[in-house]
């Protein structure tokens, strides 16, 4: 601990004066337990705890088993003492028990945390039909454990801190000696230390410091509760921030493409694994587009629809009171108000309710004529296509375009649409994560590592690590390529 800040109060070598003082800094707290206890003959020490967050009977045993002070800083495996009241403090709220002795100006902190948390379970977000099915917990120790399981290498790295100045958040930095770019990962400490905020809770507070862009739409930092996702992050020489309290990790830099992978993509053959990946951007395209599509056809473009099909759309939109855009406007709401619906309510009825919902609903509006059918089919393929998206953050964005897309379809047409396009080419091509560029390697092209993202690349033919991230070691595997 930091012994040499001038505005901290000093341990003195009186335990009752210790003991005082630090009731009062935690203000006199009643969950504050200090024990004084003989452990020798000559020797006695003052035991500090927080009476919910500590396990008593491993505290016990680990005052049984060990005599004198020196012995007990060894066997616990501490570097440091503590030298001042306020760091005191932060152990015992951090979990520890502090130990005070009479004639000694400092303290030993142990780590007796005993809060139960949920044991290691399958990621709720990020369920796979093959594949690992182990998913991180808010236990930050235990998530750290997983990833050294799955990725049992010295060449982790593994770096402590704290933030949040009063919530005193642990994080852990993960990168991989002589393969994450060493410039990256400087940028990555400088900016989660200069975060000033007063707390920490989740990881999208840290998230939200450290982006490149505050103000952008689109996730510039990757979130996953998947320990092998994670692991593959960091061998492309990514940088994971596991935090406590939570069982998303951040993954950094983070590009656009990126946001329609999905680790079982790996887990099948290529053939399958590259078909499924096309399908989800076939998918983001239509959820995007389609109700734009929709608009503009039936608004500008009647000329482009064969006439038997013409006379359909015309037929059950004569008793809709409204203007194409309009009924978009309204199914597109409706749906995202059916899906939050769905998402709140108890799992036992908040799918039943969804689906129930929208049949009623649907059928409702078409036999009052406020909506035409053609409209309740785009409206469902729009909100089904946007289901087989990974549920990240891209999930909302793309649903989110939908009425920006639909709105210049309105005024302009196919042109509304295309002029759309180009602006959100434009912007994200303007993005950049910890200098990255956000449509790599599509803008700047790289044909190469293009294969991999549009594509599920065979393992034997991915010998090159994507020189997008500037890792140092390039090469996956050595010795003869095929």
């Amino acid at each position: 601990m930091d012994n040499n800040s001038n505005n901290k109060t000093k341990l003195t070598g009186s335990v009752s004066d210790n003991k005082r003082l630090l009731k009062e800094y935690m203000q006199a707290t009643d969950d504050l337990v200090m024990v004084h206890s003989s452990y020798s003959q000559n020797q006695s020490v003052t035991v500090c705890y927080l009476n919910e967050m500590t396990d008593t009977r491993k505290l016990d045993l680990m005052l049984v088993q060990y005599k004198e002070d020196d012995n007990l800083l060894t066997a616990f495996r501490l570097d440091e003492k503590v030298y001042t009241i306020e760091d005191a403090a932060d152990c015992l709220a951090a979990g520890m028990s502090v130990l005070l002795f009479d004639e000694k100006e400092y303290g030993i902190p142990i780590n007796t945390l005993g809060i139960q948390l949920r044991s290691v379970d399958e990621p709720v977000s990020e369920a796979v039909v093959k594949g690992p099915r182990s998913g991180f917990t808010e236990s930050l120790t235990n998530n750290l454990a997983l990833v050294r399981y799955h990725f049992p290498s010295p060449i982790l790295k593994v770096e402590y801190r704290k933030v949040g100045q009063l919530s005193k958040t642990n994080l852990i930095i993960l990168s991989v000696g002589g393969i994450t770019n060493p410039e990256i990962l400087k940028e990555v400490h400088l900016r989660i230390s200069e975060i000033p905020t007063d707390m920490i809770l989740e990881s999208n507070y840290v998230e939200e410091w450290i982006t490149d862009n505050r103000g952008t739409l689109f996730p510039l930092i990757e979130s996953t509760e998947r320990p092998d996702r994670v692991i593959g992050a960091l061998l492309d020489g990514r940088i994971a921030v596991i935090m406590q309290g939570t069982p998303f990790v951040l993954l950094l830099p983070f590009v656009f493409l990126q946001a329609f992978q999905v680790s079982e993509d790996y887990a099948w053959n290529y053939y399958i694994g590259s078909m499924m990946r096309l399908i989800r951007f076939f998918s983001a395209m239509i959820g995007m587009l389609l109700p734009a599509f929709y608009v503009a056809t039936v608004t500008f473009h009647h000329e482009l629809v064969p006439t038997t099909l013409l006379q359909s759309i015309a037929s059950a939109k004569e008793p809709v009171p409204f203007p194409a855009v309009m009924e978009s406007f309204m199914m597109m709401i409706a749906f995202e108000i059916m899906r939050e619906a769905g998402i709140r309510m108890p799992k036992q009825v908040g799918q039943a309710v969804s689906i129930v919902g929208a049949l009623i609903l649907g059928q409702a509006a078409v036999a009052a004529g406020i909506i035409s059918p053609i409209m309740v089919i785009v409206a469902a393929l729009t909100g089904i296509c946007t289901f087989t998206l990974p549920p990240t953050a891209i999930n909302y964005v793309i649903r989110m375009l939908q009425f920006g897309m639909t709105l210049l379809a309105s005024l302009l047409g196919y042109v509304g649409m295309m002029v759309g396009i180009i602006m959100l080419l434009t912007y994200l091509a303007s993005l950049r994560s910890f200098g990255i560029p956000y449509l790599g390697p599509a803008s700047p092209f790289k044909f190469e590592e293009l294969t991999d993202i549009i594509v599920r690349r065979p393992h034997s033919m991915n010998n090159k690590r994507p020189g997008l991230f500037r890792s140092i070691h390039n090469r996956r595997f050595s010795g003869k390529q095929r």
